[in-house]
């Protein structure tokens, strides 16, 4: 029986071992690959990055980028209480929401010009939708870092990316919209309404634990990503409503570590702290 137990033990330790030269094999390919690709940059993004908003998605996705691979973009930053910001966003695209991308030429080459000018969704050089947006700049300013390689986690990132808009991101807007709505009113209704509301906002916070279970069994130490072994577009598309979840109490870190695991991860890349540098205000329990 010890003999047994020593030759498992034996055969577990070199399992880690492999695995664990697995991982490092494949982060030494995509850093090799990366750092193989040279970026011909034809765009210069502009991000309309409104306060409190998923447009720090997207900047953190940029930032991701541009030391990388060299990328120059800019950044305006618009108060989301100032009545000008709906104004300039209006003027940009009809829906005036945050994010939006506009590009201008990269250099005075007709390959520039075309790039700038060219039609990626329904109007010449503007870009709007956070998932699309993500999208973009993988597509052009990477050298696909973020696509998975194998099929596995090509479908993986596929389901995990709708997962984020279509089931968590829509239970949490819902408990804020009911709680952004009774911050509105005065102060003696206020407390009155929350009061009538608090049921409605704990029934889709309990909704929400089904979806962090699933998020919870999808994580690994060989998938410590939503898009498998490698960070990629879903998880940029989980961001901002775990970051809702997190900061507003409606995620319990207890119960899901791996998520949690995840998410703290996320805030501690560099990039993303040189995201909330650049992007100013980012408040999503107070919207400022």
């Amino acid at each position: 029986e010890t003999k047994f137990t020593r030759l498992f033990l034996l055969f577990k330790i070199q399992s880690i071992h492999l695995n664990s030269f697995r991982q490092q094999e494949r982060e030494s390919s995509t850093i090799s690959r990366i750092m193989a690709s040279q970026i011909q940059q034809k765009t210069i993004p502009t991000l309309y990055n409104m306060s409190s908003s998923q447009a720090l998605v997207c900047l953190w996705a940029l930032e991701e980028v541009s030391p990388t691979h060299s990328i120059k973009y800019h950044v305006k930053n618009l108060p989301r209480r100032d009545p000008n910001t709906p104004i300039l966003l209006s003027s940009l695209f009809p829906v005036n929401k945050s994010p939006i991308m506009t590009l201008s030429p990269a250099d005075t080459s007709p390959e520039a010009q075309t790039a700038a000018s060219t039609i990626y969704q329904i109007t010449p050089g503007v870009l709007t939708e956070s998932k699309l947006i993500l999208q973009f700049i993988s597509g052009h300013y990477t050298a696909g870092e973020w696509i998975p390689q194998s099929p596995e986690d090509k479908r993986r990132d596929a389901f995990f990316s709708e997962f984020a808009k279509a089931s968590l991101a829509l239970k949490v807007f819902y408990c804020v919209l009911l709680e952004s709505l009774a911050s509105f009113l005065p102060f003696g209704i206020r407390h009155l309404v929350l009061l009538l509301i608090r049921p409605v906002v704990k029934h889709f916070v309990k909704d929400q634990e089904a979806i962090y279970g699933v998020m919870e069994g999808a994580l690994s130490e060989e998938k410590k990503w939503f898009s498998g072994e490698q960070m990629g577009l879903a998880d940029f598309g989980m961001c901002f409503p775990l970051d809702m979840a997190v900061t507003r109490g409606y995620f319990d870190k207890r119960k899901f570590p791996k998520v949690m695991g995840w998410y703290e991860r996320v805030v501690g890349r560099e990039a993303y702290k040189r995201a909330l540098e650049k992007g100013g205000v980012y408040d999503v329990k107070t919207f400022a």
